[in-house]
Order: structure tokens, then C-alpha cells, then sequence
């Protein structure tokens, strides 16, 4: 929640305010109705119709603006100064004040007392707007006139409603007239629910939070305000976890740094002087190098003796070509640069960040020697540096999500774009309570299998496909699972449940190439910009995580136009093509860029239902770069019913009633012979178990059972057999009553 201590006074007056006038149409400072329509209307006419575009001061265009209006049209004015200053820190009560009694003046009405104009309360204020907020509040005052003025016009009930609903009403704001890219809405949201918004008034500061704080296995947003909000309130909900009984504000220490560029660099500047940051990625030799350079004190690329000493090297290409001579690829860029980098760039009193697996973040340390090279050194231990470590005990999931994942990277302080820099930053103020990592983190076949109804050797069959032909897809009826299977699959080729390595799309008729590999967009601005589909950005995040496999999975893949979306690129998914041999240019590339290839790492993982009419065939190209492996429903394999069976029965926290296992079993069995022998259908149009596997929320007993058969199982059979009402009808009543 955002109650902060020192906004309880502008919390409580905001609270009388929304009774008072958004609900009551009163007014705060009279007994007279002021936050009406009418009054609304003639300030509309008065300021919103009649923009004064000379470059007197805002108060004195104001006075003209406001001139011939009505002595109340004043007041409210007056009254709706008085909520727009209410959450500004920045301005000093008695500058308040006087702003709130020039506008009262010009009714000529009496200058009410009230304790709502103490200047205590005015001092309040929690969020300091910026500069914007006075130079455009002519924008601002013309939002909030048109956006109260539809609110007037509501029924009380409407107004109540809305409310009593903070996101609701916070869709409302957002869509009346002049609210884009206003700060006025962030600031009523935050006096009228401060426990669902933060004093944030700056939209791109929102975006910045949001874009650096988020989880990294959260979706993105976007840009509209609601999902926006809420993304905020996610961030606040784990920072409150982390720091239980902390204020957590935004815009201060330790939180401030997390977002705000020149606040994370002046903090960093302060600390340590002027010196590079390095990411130093633990990950290697099934993460042993953590605890061995901990202990001895010393920083270690890991990397074995065949390269020599790294200070003989005069230059990077230099590096390269040692690389290439000892077997090392065509082209190895990224192991010459790192290496490189340890043995000549990296200097003493740098700082080096300590991650793992491309997303814990393990712990910091200070570089306190040169390079140094020891052949008898042992494992680990011969190309080092000294470093002085601080181990931050456990784990820490990093906030910003992804960083990066080669062995050694710098992120030069001009950047600052790393947000797991600043989660960094963060612990190295010791704010304690970091999310801690899971015991385990492994994930094997046992694991995929434990309440599969499919035979651990079949899925095993799977992954070695996999594996071995980079490209699988799992066809079969609908409901047998083929998406929980294949992000197991995904996990188990990766070895951990980790969502980084994985991305999923569907694939549809109007899927395009410039959706999936690059293509121009339009922008706000009205041109148009070259961007990267998610493949593209896919491979690129493979390519610099070259240690770990990464899945991509295309549901509904035979829906799409396969030459169409994957163009060039449709040679390059072939398991043998994967190398920089085989690298093409982009169709929208330009001719200088770098040509492009698919990572040795990624695995294509698709999904096709056999029910789907609209596809009568396959594309060849599809069948010819794809293994295929088909699923069945449970109900009626050796393995699969007695599975399900077990699994149902001991559901928890509602285990299924024995009968009621052996009734679905039986039923739908019979169900999908029927189907099967169906010279119309075939055994691609049965039915899968997942229909029946319950939810946690779920009670399954018999009106579950009969729920689950009129929504889900009648309306598919209706499609099937469209033409027979009659079959449909005897299908539905035997499942029912087994009639």
C-alpha cells in the first residue's frame, strides 16, 4: 500500500473530498452545489473552448478565461486548485494557500475557514512533480474539467460503482477525453485508492519502473494504464515481502536507483569513483567455480590452458586467431573478447558482479590484483585475478530478470541499462530479504513424468528427438495435454523449470514474417521502424546464452503459412544448418549488417490438433524438418487409464470418487470408439483426458462431471457432428445417464 506516514492528513481530506463533491456534487468550502454538470459546462466554454495562446503568466490568462463566468464557476475552480496541489510536495503550503484565495477572490464569495486549508495539511504532499506539471497545467486543468464534467454526468449509482472499483474507474479516467500522456490521472487515482496506486505521476517514470522492477517471468504490460497500475502494484507487493514494515517509495533510496538512470549512476559515482562494472557468470563446470573462487579469494574465467598466457596477446584478433588455430569455430568472437577483456581491460578496483545461470545474482566483489597466469595452477585456478568477495548468502532472483549471459561482459557506466546492475546496487546497501532460490532447482524426466498418464520411455523417446533433430512436433486429439507436455519437454532439455531459456507463440493465417523474424512498424511518431519479430529476439538471446538450450514453441503451427512466416530463415531451422556456414541475409536487413543464423541452442517445439478440419494437409516442408510424436487419450492405453485413474483418486486437495473415475473412463472410452469409427472423423477427432482432470478450485463430484459434459465435451461434439442433432443428443444423454 502507498499509506505512507506522511500522507495520512492529504489521504484523509482527499477521502472527504470524494464524498463531499465526487459523489455529493457539493463543494468543499460552501453549501452550495459547485461539482455539477452545469457548473462543468460553463467551465468548459469558459477555458477548455476558449485556449488563450499569448504568453502571459497561467494565472493571469486564467482570470481572463474565467471573467465572465458565474461567482461559483470561480469557487470550483478555486476547490479544484486545492486537489491539485493537495499531493504536490514541492510547493510550499503558504504558496498553496495563496493560489487557492487569488481564485476564490474573483467570486467575490467570502473566504471560507476551514481546517482543510491548514497549512499543516498543505505542507503534506508526497511526490514531487517536476517542471511538466507547471509548465503544461493548462493540459492538466483541461483533462480534469472534461473528465469531472462525464462524471457529472453519471447516475449516482454509476458514480458509486466506479468508486468502489479502483480499476474500473481507473479504465474510466483513461479513456476521457485529453488523458493521454496527463499527469492528473496518476495523481486523482492515488488520492482516491492508495492502496491499488503510487504517487507516480510521470507516465514515463511509470513505464521506466515497470520496464526495470517487473519479474522477469511476468508479461509485459505494455503501455495502456490499467495493466500499467497493476504491473506497479505486483512490484510494491514483492518489495513489501522483501522489506516487511518498509515504506517503500519509488522515488527514494534504496528504490529510486532501481529506475531513475542518473540517480543509480550518482549513487554508483559516490561509492566507488569512476571505474568499469563487469558481470561475471558462474555457470560453468556444473557451477562449481563459485564456491573454489570464493573461498580463494580470486576472480577465474574457468577456461583451460590450451590458450597460454594472456598477457602475450598484443590484440583481440590476435586472441581470435589462437582460437580458431586450436580448434575453436570459424569465428569465436565472444570467447576472443572475454578473454581478451580478463587478461588487458580489466583493471584493479573494478567491480564484478557474480551471477548464475544467467539470472541469480551470487554476490560482488572488488578487483584487487593484476592478471596472472599459472599453468600448474589446477581447476580454476590458472588464468585469476585477486578479488576481494561478499557473498550475499542466498541467491537472489534478480528483479530486472535476464542478465547477460556470457562469461565475462562489461556494462560501461553510461549505460546503466542493465536493470540487474541495480538490483546489484541494491544489495550492496545490504537491504536485506531477497527472494530466496529454490533447494533444487533440477528438473529431469522423473520429475516431467510424476503425474503424466503418458509411459516415462514414450516421453524419454520425445526428448530424444528433441534433442537430436532440433525440430518435434506433438500432434494429436484435442485435450491430451500437448501444451503441459511440451513445456516439460522444454525443462527437461534445459534442466531446470526456467522460463528465460522458453517462448511460446500461435501460430495463425495471417501470421506473417514480419511478426516472426523482421519487418517495419508503424510508430507513434507516424513513420515507421525496422523491428525484430520474436524469433529474431528469440535467437539473439540463444546466441548470447550459448551454454544453456533455449525452446521455442509454436502452438497451432500448421495454421500458419510456414514459407511465408519463416522465409529465409525456413532452410535454417534444419537440425545440420545451425552454424555460421549457413548464415543468409535478412530480407529487410541492410547490406552491410552481419548475416544471420540460428543458434546451435534452439529447439523448435510445435503443437498441431488433428481435430482441425481446416487442415487437410500438412505442408511438406512442415513433415521433412520436423520429427513428429503423436499423443493419444489416456482413457483406453495400457498405461494411461490406470494412471489417470491413480491420479484422479488421489487428487488433492479434492480426490475424485472411485466411481466417478471409472464412469468417465468407461464413458468416454466407448465415446472415442464411436468417433474413431466414424467414416466422417477418425481417430484425429477423439477426445482428450485433460477435460477431466480437475482444477485445485474445483469440486469434482457429479455436477462436475455433468458441468464438464454440457460445456465442453457437447459443444465439440456439436461440431463434429453438426449435421445430427439427433447423434449429438444420444452421445451427450449417454455420457449423462449411460443410456
Amino acid at each position: 500500500m502507498s499509506r505512507f506516514a506522511g500522507a495520512e492528513r492529504i489521504l484523509k481530506a482527499a477521502e472527504v473530498w470524494k464524498e463531499r463533491c465526487l459523489m455529493g456534487q457539493g463543494s468543499l468550502f460552501t453549501e452550495r452545489k459547485l461539482w455539477t454538470q452545469e457548473r462543468f459546462e460553463e467551465l468548459k466554454k469558459l477555458f477548455v473552448d476558449n485556449p488563450l495562446t499569448d504568453k502571459r503568466p497561467f494565472f493571469e490568462k486564467l482570470e481572463t478565461q474565467l471573467g465572465p463566468g458565474t461567482p461559483d464557476a470561480k469557487s470550483l475552480w478555486a476547490e479544484m486548485t486545492w486537489v491539485a496541489n493537495l499531493i504536490d510536495s514541492a510547493k510550499k503550503a503558504e504558496t498553496k494557500l495563496a493560489d487557492f484565495r487569488l481564485i476564490w477572490r474573483w467570486s467575490r464569495n467570502e473566504l471560507p475557514g476551514s481546517d482543510l486549508l491548514e497549512l499543516e495539511l498543505l505542507a503534506s504532499g508526497v511526490v514531487i512533480p517536476g517542471t511538466a506539471w507547471n509548465t503544461y497545467s493548462w493540459m492538466e486543468y483541461r483533462f480534469f474539467v472534461t473528465a469531472m464534467l462525464d462524471w457529472a454526468d453519471k447516475a449516482e449509482d454509476k458514480r458509486r460503482g466506479l468508486l468502489a472499483q479502483p480499476w474500473k474507474f481507473a479504465a474510466w479516467l483513461a479513456s476521457t477525453q485529453f488523458a493521454k500522456n496527463r499527469m492528473f490521472p496518476n495523481a486523482l487515482l492515488y488520492l482516491l485508492f492508495p492502496d491499488h496506486f503510487d504517487p507516480i505521476l510521470s507516465n514515463d517514470g511509470r513505464r521506466r519502473i515497470v520496464r526495470c522492477m517487473r519479474d522477469p517471468d511476468d508479461p509485459d504490460p505494455g503501455k495502456d494504464h490499467v495493466p500499467l497500475s497493476q504491473a506497479i502494484l505486483e512490484i510494491r507487493g514483492r518489495l513489501e515481502n522483501m522489506a516487511p514494515g518498509q515504506e517503500i517509495h519509488f522515488y527514494y533510496p534504496p528504490y529510486v536507483e532501481f529506475w531513475d538512470d542518473k540517480k543509480a549512476k550518482a549513487w554508483f559515482s559516490e561509492k566507488f569513483g569512476e571505474i568499469d562494472i563487469w558481470c561475471m557468470n558462474m555457470n560453468v563446470d556444473g557451477e562449481k567455480m563459485w564456491p573454489a573462487v570464493a573461498h580463494d579469494g580470486i576472480a577465474s574465467i574457468g577456461w583451460d590452458d590450451r590458450i597460454g598466457d594472456l598477457s602475450k596477446f598484443k590484440s583481440k584478433d590476435e586472441v581470435k586467431g589462437h582460437l580458431v588455430d586450436q580448434g575453436y569455430g570459424g569465428n569465436p568472437f565472444n570467447r576472443a573478447l572475454f578473454l581478451w577483456q580478463f587478461g588487458h581491460e580489466m583493471e584493479p578496483g573494478d567491480l564484478i558482479m557474480a551471477t548464475r545461470r544467467a539470472a541469480w545474482y551470487i554476490g560482488w566483489g572488488r578487483v584487487r590484483g593484476d592478471y596472472r597466469y599459472d599453468p600448474d595452477g589446477g581447476e580454476f585456478r590458472t588464468h585469476t585475478r585477486k578479488v576481494d568477495w561478499h557473498a550475499c548468502g542466498d541467491d537472489v532472483r534478480l528483479m530486472g530478470g535476464f542478465v547477460a549471459p556470457k562469461r565475462l561482459t562489461l556494462w560501461p557506466q553510461d549505460g546503466w541499462g542493465p536493470r540487474s546492475v541495480r538490483q546489484a546496487l541494491w544489495l550492496m546497501r545490504d537491504c536485506k530479504r531477497p527472494t530466496p532460490r529454490p533447494d533444487s532447482d533440477v528438473y529431469n524426466v522423473e520429475h516431467a513424468t510424476n503425474d503424466l498418464f503418458l509411459p516415462p520411455e514414450d516421453f524419454e523417446r520425445f526428448l530424444t528427438l528433441l534433442k537430436s533433430r532440433k525440430n518435434l512436433i506433438l500432434q494429436g486429439p484435442p485435450g491430451t495435454g500437448k501444451t503441459f507436455i511440451a513445456k516439460r519437454l522444454a525443462w527437461c532439455l534445459i534442466g531446470r523449470r526456467h522460463s528465460e531459456p522458453v517462448e511460446m507463440v500461435q501460430f495463425h493465417q495471417s501470421y506473417a514474417y514480419e511478426d516472426f523474424v523482421q519487418g517495419y512498424r508503424p510508430t507513434e511518431s507516424g513513420g515507421f521502424e525496422r523491428k525484430d519479430g520474436v524469433f529474431h529476439r528469440f535467437c539473439e538471446r540463444a546466441r548470447a546464452n550459448s551454454d544453456t538450450p533455449h525452446v521455442f514453441i509454436i502452438d497451432e503451427i500448421n495454421r500458419g503459412n510456414l514459407s511465408r512466416i519463416f522465409g529465409e530463415l525456413l532452410m535454417l531451422i534444419e537440425a545440420d544448418k545451425r552454424s555460421e556456414e549457413y548464415a543468409v541475409s535478412l530480407t529487410y536487413a541492410d547490406p552491410s549488417e552481419k548475416r544471420f543464423h540460428i543458434p546451435e541452442n534452439v529447439h523448435i517445439l510445435g503443437m498441431m490438433n488433428t481435430a482441425d478440419r481446416s487442415l487437410a494437409l500438412v505442408d511438406y516442408a512442415l513433415r521433412r524438418r520436423f520429427a513428429f510424436a503423436t499423443l493419444e487419450p489416456a482413457y483406453a492405453t495400457d498405461y494411461g487409464a490406470p494412471a489417470m485413474g491413480s491420479h484422479l483418486k488421489s487428487f488433492e486437495p479434492n480426490p475424485v470418487p472411485t466411481e466417478l473415475v471409472d464412469r468417465i473412463i468407461q464413458r468416454m472410452s466407448r465415446l472415442n470408439n464411436a468417433i474413431a469409427e466414424d467414416s466422417e472423423l477418425g481417430p484425429g477427432f477423439r477426445i482428450g483426458h485433460s477435460y477431466f482432470v480437475p482444477g485445485r478450485d474445483d469440486k469434482p463430484d457429479d455436477a462436475w462431471y455433468q458441468r464438464v459434459v454440457d460445456t465442453q465435451i457437447a459443444p465439440l461434439l456439436e461440431e463434429y457432428w453438426f449435421d445430427s442433432s439427433e447423434k449429438v443428443k444420444a452421445e451427450v444423454d449417454r455420457l449423462k445417464n449411460g443410456t
